[in-house]
């Protein structure tokens, strides 16, 4: 077992592919067991006034093909003229269909207990979790977001359908092809560069 510090360092994000059609992860499956055991960790975030926000939208299988379709059409039906890409659009399935697990992330709000963005804060720690816990489980992780995950149609697809319900975005997983990757841009930047001592 690492310690935490030397998870937190070795933790790395591993998109789901190298370039279109061509996968980042081997074809190795991601038990459901295993699945449940990395969900668990992530539900153990802090949340203030124990609201648990965060909820989870899990495609495997066959079901990351229905995913990658439903990345295109809300695309399509969801950005404006200006704003469409193509490459973008089919990048956005491209992860879906070269992924092995694919995680919704959304957060179920209790309106007026707990302001809005305390709850994003405590999904935020759950993915946090969920990211350490993947790495420990030699897994690599890609935490995707972008603005259509959020419109309301579409984040009712994904079964966060209340008026002040969030997508978060989507968590991709799978067993890396390759060697584990190194830092691309080396360590961090001094930890005292950010630090503010009174």
């Amino acid at each position: 077992m690492q310690s935490l510090s030397e998870l937190i360092e070795f933790r790395r994000t591993v998109k789901p592919i190298v370039s279109i059609g061509e996968s980042n992860f081997s074809e190795r499956p991601v038990s459901r067991e295993t699945i449940e055991r990395l969900l668990s960790n992530a539900n153990w975030a802090p949340t203030h006034g124990l609201t648990e926000p965060w909820r989870f939208t899990v495609y495997q299988g066959d079901s990351l093909k229905d995913l990658a379709e439903f990345l295109r059409q809300a695309y399509t039906a969801h950005t404006s003229e200006e704003e469409f890409r193509e490459a973008k659009r089919e990048k956005m399935a491209a992860y879906a269909e070269c992924t092995r697990v694919a995680i919704v992330l959304g957060m179920k709000r209790h309106p007026g207990k707990i302001p809005a963005e305390e709850e994003v804060m405590a999904v935020a720690c759950a993915v946090q979790n969920l990211h350490l816990s993947v790495a420990a489980e030699g897994l690599g992780g890609f935490w995707s977001t972008a603005p259509v995950y959020d419109v309301p149609a579409v984040r009712a697809e994904f079964g966060f359908d209340g008026d002040e319900d969030r997508c978060l975005g989507i968590f991709y997983l799978g067993y890396p092809k390759n060697d584990w990757p190194e830092r691309k841009k080396g360590a961090p930047q001094p930890v005292e560069e950010k630090i503010i001592w009174r």
